[in-house]
């Protein structure tokens, strides 16, 4: 049985952390970065099992996130590449390998950054990559406004009970930041070099289970697709993460031998 934690804890939880191994042994660093409203509580399951497997893990926390909602209102896009890119910078010279990884938002951030640095691989759990048309449509026609759409109280139990510290509204502000983004990430799918993986879950309710299929096919580099059978949105802490933790670490072992 799972521990829950209250929310203070999780508070505490949702600051980044970085797994390192005894004595720098390790040579190989994966980054890791969450999705849209969500912290660093949402990829320490998958950092446990990297470091299980002697890699080190850095997990980022996001500009606008683990504090409160009204924070990412001002956030801009680029600043959440630059999050990411700072620890690249910060620690990749001191690896011979480095993999960057993400859900949600965090895998189409991962993406757009394999494009410009020189990593290993990149691979990503239920990537946002296209928003509808009509959520398009909301956010550039109300973003001005600072306005924050709540989640459902079935939606916000389940992140404590599978502790998680996420925010319990959603800002349509940062959510049209996310639409901008997301432009940008498409025109440079093309320029992808490294190997990519790609997961999946087809009861994904959060995006449509065809995004996977989507990303896949827009890349012109070596990839991989998992597709889940069953899987929340938020992967990592879902009963049927097992199979997505594995097939990580295949493609991580299979790249740096």
């Amino acid at each position: 049985m799972v521990m829950q934690h209250s929310k203070e804890e999780l508070r505490n939880l949702a600051q980044p952390f970085f797994y390192k191994s005894p004595n720098n042994s390790s040579k190989t660093l994966i980054i890791l970065t969450h999705g849209f409203t969500a912290s660093a509580t949402e990829t320490r399951p998958l950092a446990e099992f990297l470091k299980a497997k002697k890699y080190d893990t850095y997990s980022i926390l996001l500009a606008g996130h683990g504090t409160t909602s009204t924070d990412l209102d001002t956030v801009h896009w680029k600043g959440w590449l630059n999050d990411i890119n700072m620890i690249f910078e910060e620690y990749a010279p001191k690896y011979n390998h480095v993999f960057l990884g993400g859900v949600s938002l965090g895998g189409g951030l991962s993406l757009y950054l394999a494009s410009k640095l020189e990593i290993d691989g990149v691979f990503t759990i239920n990537a946002l990559y296209k928003f509808s048309k009509m959520d398009v449509f909301l956010s550039t026609l109300v973003h001005w406004f600072k306005l924050h759409k709540p989640k459902s109280d079935e939606r916000n139990n389940w992140y404590l009970e599978n502790n998680l510290f996420s925010y319990p509204d959603d800002s349509v502000a940062a959510a049209y930041q996310i639409v901008k983004f997301l432009r940008k990430l498409r025109r440079k799918m093309k320029k992808i070099k490294t190997p990519t993986l790609i997961i999946q879950s087809q009861t994904d309710k959060t995006i449509s289970p065809e995004t996977g299929e989507l990303i896949y096919n827009n890349l012109k580099t070596k990839k991989e697709i998992l597709r889940i059978p069953k899987g929340d949105h938020i992967l990592t802490v879902d009963p049927n993460r097992k199979m997505a933790f594995e097939k990580i670490g295949e493609f991580i072992e299979k790249l740096v031998e």
